[in-house]
């Protein structure tokens, strides 16, 4: 096992860095301000199923900012929160927003729901007693235990192990069946799975790893789920929970922990399968994974078969777009390799780029690759309060050491502090990517060090050159897709990367036809469009006629010949007023 520790990022600059501050200066104060993430447990019953989960995705998303920026307003909003929700737990170890006939302990499991379903209706949701009382409760250990890994303090610490202790009295061996709660076949409460492994990783007690693998256990019970079974045998990710994304995604992140915890290989394997399930079948060219509703699923949130695409009516959850950057980032840290960062970065700076408003207010539920007006809101909704959770953990995984290197992740404007092990100080990264990957890489070391240095050159990219100084470098290829070289650094040193982003045409066979989509290095290119296009530029065309058909101009634009059409930026074609088109229909 690879054993990545990233390295302090400082700040971070160009684009990722203006929308990380735009959550940063207006959302994450919007939502803290307006009272709606204490209410529900100060004041029970909260007035939504899902109320509770805001508070725990917002105390790891602001700790995550606090880090960085050592905001010391912020610092304070954390701590009153967090005191104010320890001051809500009740005797048993209870910490959820629901009245207390309507509790998981009252009621640990649901009226049978044997059809798909659209858990979204909230209505619908209190109609059949579907509970989310322990998606609550799979939140605020999240983001409590987050918390005190900056802020220690054993009380709350015990406050989440007086939570999963009164989980444990009731799901555990002998109690009522985990999978018969919540939504989807289960899938929903077995999210609980990594928050327990959280819990067990910073208490060391084995009841909670027991606990843990006990969920497993009851997961492959379930003919619904089996999600383990089923991706060992090279199943899918449609049938398992309904193959609702967001939860199926959260419990691959409680199957990576696991493996940290035990050493057990068929819990990656697990976790790397679905991973690779999604990445083949079930992503779109912006890095977004696409759901549709279905027939043989409940909503438009569940992956579908792959001949059911279509980019009209495909849908982008946004908590999914933030779960998929946390796998795929949990995933490098354990195995080290560039293409969980490719994906990742690809993701963020195209679908959930897309998602946020440039007000830093607002942010959309859904997006889709075709649409002509994205629907931003100011609702404080499950995707708002998770996508900057991913904005932050990709901030935190800039730069890093993994086995005695220097790993550099990002061509992407940024600074670092360096460990002792590479001479202390500082490095920064400078460059205008991912409008042009030509970077070069400033070495500010209090001492100089000899040790090797590798960085990632992002998706879509092709090097030309590397110096180190002005002098040509020699570098190589590592097993896991770095470059890297091995030298003394000293202050001053600055090591130079001329790179290319490529065009690329990219091809999706789905329902009723075959579409062609392009990408600029790691960008995803669409047309910016007000009402529904009418033309077909490379009807009838091959993938390879279409992007031959692509001229760019000096300036860096790009048209479809002498069509007329211009291509643009994936997330600057979604505004108040215009939406994108992705994906064009080819031959």
């Amino acid at each position: 096992m690879n054993k990545w520790q990233a390295l302090g990022t400082v700040g971070v600059a160009g684009s990722q860095g203006t929308r990380l501050d735009l959550w940063r200066r207006h959302r994450l104060w919007f939502v803290a301000e307006s009272g709606y993430l204490i209410d529900g447990f100060e004041h029970r019953p909260g007035v939504h199923p899902w109320q509770g989960e805001h508070l725990g995705k917002w105390l790891h998303a602001a700790t995550l900012a606090w880090r960085m920026t050592g905001d010391e307003r912020l610092a304070a909003a954390l701590h009153d929160n967090v005191e104010r929700l320890l001051a809500t737990q009740l005797g048993d170890g209870y910490l959820g927003t629901y009245a207390g006939d309507a509790t998981f302990v009252a009621r640990p499991e649901n009226v049978t729901v044997a059809d798909p379903h659209d858990d979204t209706d909230v209505a619908n949701a209190k109609r059949r007693g579907i509970g989310w009382d322990t998606w609550t409760h799979r939140y605020n250990l999240y983001g409590l235990l987050t918390y005190e890994r900056f802020f220690p303090n054993e009380a709350v610490v015990d406050a989440c192990r007086r939570m999963a202790d009164l989980l444990i009295e009731v799901y555990g061996g002998g109690g009522a069946d985990l999978t018969n709660y919540g939504t989807r076949k289960g899938i929903s409460a077995t999210t609980l799975l990594e928050s327990i492994v959280m819990l067990h990783e910073r208490t060391h007690d084995a009841k909670y790893l027991d606990f843990a693998e006990h969920i497993v256990e009851r997961m492959e019970a379930n003919p619904a789920l089996r999600l383990m079974s089923s991706l060992l045998k090279g199943g899918g990710v449609v049938h398992p929970g309904e193959g609702k994304g967001y939860q199926l995604m959260a419990n691959l992140l409680g199957y990576l922990g696991l493996y940290r915890c035990t050493g057990k290989s068929e819990y990656l394997r697990t976790a790397v399968n679905g991973w690779t399930e999604i990445r083949e079948k079930h992503l779109l060219v912006t890095g977004g994974p696409w759901t549709r509703h279905t027939d043989y699923n409940g909503n438009r949130e569940c992956f579908a078969r792959t001949e059911d695409f279509d980019p009209g009516e495909v849908s982008v959850e946004g908590c999914c777009d933030a779960t998929w950057i946390q796998l795929c980032l949990h995933l490098f840290e354990v195995l080290g390799e560039s293409k969980y960062l490719d994906a990742a970065e690809t993701t963020l700076y195209n679908s959930l780029h897309g998602h946020q408003h440039p007000d830093g207010i607002q942010w959309c539920y859904f997006t889709a690759p075709n649409e002509t007006k994205p629907r931003y809101g100011d609702t404080i909704h499950c995707c708002a309060s998770s996508m900057p959770r991913a904005m932050e953990m990709q901030a935190a995984h800039l730069a890093g050491e993994i086995d005695g290197h220097l790993a550099i992740g990002t061509l992407a404007p940024c600074s670092v502090a360096l460990s002792e092990a590479f001479g202390g100080g500082a490095l920064s990264v400078e460059s205008d990517f991912p409008a042009d990957p030509t970077t070069e890489i400033r070495f500010e070391p209090q001492s100089g060090r000899t040790y090797t240095c590798e960085f990632r050159l992002p998706a879509g990219v092709k090097l030309h050159r590397v110096a180190v100084n002005g002098e040509k470098a020699a570098i190589a290829l590592n097993r896991r897709g770095f470059y890297e070289l091995r030298r003394r650094w000293d202050r001053g040193d600055v090591l130079a990367i001329e790179a290319e982003s490529t065009l690329r045409a990219h091809t999706q066979v789905g329902e009723h036809g075959r579409w062609v989509a392009f990408t600029k290095g790691s960008i995803a290119l669409a047309q910016q469009v007000s009402s529904a296009p009418d033309d077909e530029p490379f009807d009838g065309r091959q993938p390879e006629e279409a992007l031959a058909m692509l001229e760019q101009s000096a300036d860096g634009s790009i048209r479809i010949g002498d069509t007329g059409i211009a291509l643009m930026p994936y997330h600057l074609a979604c505004t108040d007023d215009s939406g994108p088109r992705t994906y064009f229909r080819c031959g």
